[in-house]
């Protein structure tokens, strides 16, 4: 009996393990000595980076940095000791803000340009946001827009479709900590009401903190890009992590437990 408990168990792991497959996936960790607003497009599976600094006066207070210190909360994502942060708090003489903005396009092919029965997910931190004038963005294609704003409510709130801005049940303490961030497309495809999901958890692991399910219009929008946004923020920001692996569908979710309770028969037949 043992031994047909152990056979089944083994078939279940490798075939997720399959399914849980990283078709893009990229770390700060690659980055050190040539990280830059010009970076190389380093990891797999992404477009190359796109990074600007906007009003961005001398001395610079806009910019981006390879970070491997505790300063100001960085260590909320660094994962082998290091995490890509940004800067953006300077206002110029005529009262220009400073922001710093970082793209990454997801590459076509196998459906990840539109996440269809893929996870995307990533590493976000801050050291403080500040005024009603700050926030540290991420946003998702067109599809969806994550913000934390300063100077308000103490809630990330998140836009889909270029809608309202609904508040969170996700807290400056949560992102000071470091969150993770995953987004689940699950079709269909095209369509007025393709499914997804959205989950926040912290960054280094623990219980979930909200998972959000719901609708968006993926005839008109798209979720082919990642962007981060510090606009004005009293402290930095820290990005880590980026992240797409493949989720399994239900059908093969349902012949794979066929598969092991056939094997599972097959076998005490023989006994």
């Amino acid at each position: 009996m043992k031994k047909t408990i152990t056979l089944v168990v083994a078939l279940g792991l490798s075939a997720c393990g399959a399914f849980a497959a990283a078709t893009a996936f990229d770390t700060a960790a690659n980055y050190v000595n040539v990280w830059s607003t010009t970076p190389a497009n380093l990891g797999s599976g992404f477009g190359a980076w796109s990074i600007s600094a906007n009003n961005n006066l001398l001395p610079p207070y806009a910019g981006t940095y390879l970070d491997q210190t505790s300063y100001n909360n960085s260590g909320s994502v660094l994962d082998a000791g290091y995490s890509w942060g940004t800067y953006a708090n300077g206002t110029g003489p005529s009262g220009e803000l400073g922001s710093l903005n970082m793209v990454r396009p997801f590459m076509t092919g196998g459906g990840t340009s539109s996440l269809l029965n893929q996870t995307f997910s990533v590493g976000i931190g801050s050291g403080g946001v500040g005024g009603a004038s700050s926030s540290l963005s991420i946003n998702i294609g067109t599809a969806f827009s994550l913000s934390y704003a300063g100077g308000g409510p103490d809630n990330m709130t998140l836009s889909v479709d270029g809608g309202a801005a609904n508040p969170l049940a996700v807290n400056f303490a949560n992102l000071g900590a470091g969150l993770k961030i995953a987004l689940t497309v699950t079709g269909p495809l095209n369509s007025l009401s393709e499914g997804y999901s959205l989950e926040f958890s912290p960054f280094f692991g623990g219980p979930t903190i909200l998972t959000v399910n719901g609708t968006f219009d993926s005839s008109s929008f798209n979720t082919s890009s990642f962007t981060f946004v510090d606009y004005n923020t009293s402290n930095n920001g820290y990005v880590n992590d980026l992240s797409i692996t493949n989720v399994p569908e239900p059908s093969s979710m349902v012949l794979l437990g066929l598969s092991g309770l056939t094997t599972l028969l097959a076998i005490r037949r023989r006994k």
